[in-house]
């Protein structure tokens, strides 16, 4: 393909990816290209961790950080040296719609950015907390107690988003400005997690183990560490169902009757269209709220 002055060569177009919904590794290229205008805000300036699927969504799949040696030179990269590594490897920046559709030629069905850009990666500008469904809960569960949590963060003064993961769980996303480190962050996500888990120690916990999970939402503020990352909002998911992690309003999420198998690459083009980036917001950095920890 000719993507702006790029040359990409993309194999097996006709591939079945989701082959029960007769999609191919070539709808997934397509749908890429169509939501461009949507993905791309949020990927632009973030190191992406790929997850290519060769054989389709119902098949083998790795997380790869490094950019193959074999990958154009023409890519956006950003050098990353983990703490625990001596060598420094190089990692996709999806700043365009070449990068963008190199990464889905490649099989990556799944986009996972960090919560920090390059130019300041130990310096995140997006907080979140992450529900996700202990046995015994659901997705129903998971609406009802990001509906509190929106409950608890807008009297504080601050603006929080909710997306689909695309799977079971959902995401709360709160901008933030650019001078908190991680581990404040971390521990203002946790603290308040807690807070909000002592008005109802039923429905939600911190806990991990299997036990405590049980019939409870997890809000796991883990997630929110340096290289650490997310599913982008819009991006495909490699489910039987070919759900996409959807952008919601918070009517949607209070009226509790959506679910994530109602956003797919079939149906997400449209409703896009029609209500816009819902998620536009998020490049809008906000204060967090007094104490921070260690500020």
């Amino acid at each position: 393909m000719q993507v702006e002055g790029k040359h990409i060569p993309i194999r097996h177009l006709d591939k079945p990816f989701w082959p029960q919904l007769g999609l191919t590794k070539g709808n997934l290229v397509d749908y890429y290209i169509e939501m461009a205008p949507f993905v791309l805000p949020h990927l632009r300036g973030r190191p992406l961790i790929m997850k290519p699927y060769p054989e389709g969504a119902g098949g083998r799949s790795f997380y790869r950080w490094a950019l193959p040696d074999w990958a154009p030179p023409w890519l956006h990269r950003w050098p990353y040296q983990a703490s625990t590594e001596e060598r420094t490897i190089e990692m996709l920046v999806v700043d365009g719609l070449p990068e963008l559709v190199w990464a889905a030629g490649q099989g990556c069905i799944e986009l996972h950015p960090w919560l920090s850009r390059t130019d300041d990666p130990a310096h995140p500008d997006l907080l979140l907390f992450d529900l996700d469904p202990g046995p015994g809960s659901d997705f129903a569960g998971c609406l009802a107690v990001a509906n509190w949590l929106h409950q608890m963060l807008e009297p504080m003064g601050v603006h929080a988003y909710a997306k689909t993961s695309g799977r079971h769980g959902l995401h709360v996303l709160v901008p933030i400005a650019r001078r908190y480190t991680f581990h404040q962050v971390r521990q203002w996500v946790r603290a308040t997690a807690t807070s909000l888990a002592a008005s109802h120690p039923d429905r939600i916990t911190l806990d991990k183990s299997l036990a405590a999970r049980r019939g409870r939402v997890l809000i796991d503020y883990a997630q929110n560490g340096l290289g650490k990352s997310m599913v982008a909002p819009y991006s495909a998911r490699a489910t039987p169902q070919a759900t996409v992690s959807a952008p919601l309003t918070w009517t949607e999420v209070a009226e509790a009757r959506v679910r994530p198998e109602d956003f797919t690459l079939l149906t997400m083009p449209q409703r896009a269209r029609a209500m816009g980036d819902l998620l536009a917001p998020l490049s809008e950095g906000q204060s967090l709220p007094e104490p921070v920890p260690g500020s």
